[in-house]
C-alpha cells in the first residue's frame, strides 16, 4: 500500500512539473513579451492544474470547513502571513541569497502585467494548495500515520521549496510550507494554506505596484538604512507572528463529521 501511495505522490509532482512545462513552451510560441508570456504561462498552468486534480479527484473537494464559518481563524491566518513576512525576507538576505536575474525578470514582468494580481495573488496559490496539500501532504500523511504526520508535513515542505528551482525561493518556500502543512493537518482542508498564501503574495504584488523599485532593494533599504528600525520591524513582526501561532493553535480543528 505505502508503494502504491508513493507512485501517487510521485504522479501528482510529475503532473505538476509537466503542466508547468508544457505551458511554458506553448506560451513562447504565442508570445515574445517576457511580461505577457509570464503571465500567460503561470495563470495556464495554475488554471490546468486545478482543473485536471479537482477532475481526477487527486485532490479532494468539500465544504465542510467553510461551513463551520471559520472567519476568525482567516483573520489570525492574515495577521500569520504579515507577521512572517518581513523575517523571512530578513533571513533570506542575512543568508546572503539572491533571486536569480532570470527569475527576478520574470517575477517584474508578471507583477506588473494586468493579470498580475490574478495570477500570482489568486489562481496560482490555490493551485499550488491543490497539489501540495490538498494531493501531496494528504497522501504522505496516510503514509507516515497518525502520530509521525509531521514528516510528512517536512517531507512536502521540501518538495514545495525544490520545485521552486532556486534558493532565494526555497528558503522561504521551506519554511511557509512548515507552517501551510501544519494549517492543513489540523484542519484537513487547504482553505487556511490558500488565505496565507493569497496573503502573502497579494503583498508582493501591491508592494511592487506602488513601489516598482522595491524589487531590486535590499530589506534594510525601506527603513533608510537604519538597522534600529529594520530590528523593531523583525521584533513588532515576530509579535504578530507568535500572537497568531497561539491562536491559530487553538483555533484550528478539522470539522465533525
Amino acid at each position: 500500500m505505502k508503494k502504491r501511495e508513493l507512485l501517487n505522490v510521485a504522479l501528482y509532482l510529475f503532473a505538476f512539473l509537466t503542466i508547468q512545462a508544457i505551458t511554458v513552451a506553448a506560451a513562447m510560441l504565442i508570445s515574445q513579451s517576457s511580461g505577457m508570456t509570464a503571465s500567460i504561462t503561470t495563470l495556464a498552468s495554475s488554471i490546468i492544474t486545478i482543473a485536471l486534480f479537482y477532475k481526477l479527484r487527486w485532490t479532494p473537494c468539500s465544504g465542510a470547513y467553510i461551513n463551520t464559518r471559520p472567519w476568525f481563524t482567516m483573520f489570525w491566518v492574515v495577521c500569520l502571513t504579515i507577521g512572517t513576512i518581513a523575517p523571512l525576507a530578513y533571513l533570506t538576505e542575512l543568508l546572503g541569497v539572491t533571486l536569480p536575474d532570470t527569475y527576478n525578470e520574470m517575477f517584474k514582468g508578471i507583477m506588473q502585467h494586468k493579470l498580475g494580481f490574478i495570477t500570482i495573488g489568486i489562481i496560482a496559490p490555490i493551485a499550488e494548495e491543490y497539489v501540495f496539500r490538498g494531493a501531496i501532504l494528504r497522501v504522505l500523511c496516510d503514509i507516515t500515520g497518525k502520530h509521525r504526520q509531521w514528516v510528512a508535513i517536512v517531507l512536502s515542505a521540501a518538495l514545495f521549496a525544490t520545485v521552486h528551482g532556486n534558493m532565494a525561493q526555497g528558503i522561504g518556500a521551506f519554511l511557509c510550507g512548515l507552517l501551510l502543512g501544519w494549517m492543513y493537518v489540523r484542519t484537513g482542508s487547504i482553505v487556511p494554506g490558500v488565505v496565507y498564501h493569497w496573503v502573502n503574495n497579494s503583498t508582493a504584488v501591491l508592494l511592487y505596484r506602488l513601489m516598482p523599485q522595491s524589487a531590486d532593494m535590499q530589506f534594510a533599504d525601506f527603513f533608510g538604512g537604519d538597522m534600529k528600525r529594520v530590528a523593531l520591524a523583525i521584533v513588532f513582526s515576530l509579535m504578530i507572528f507568535g500572537a497568531s501561532m497561539f491562536q491559530l493553535n487553538l483555533r484550528l480543528q478539522k470539522p465533525q463529521q
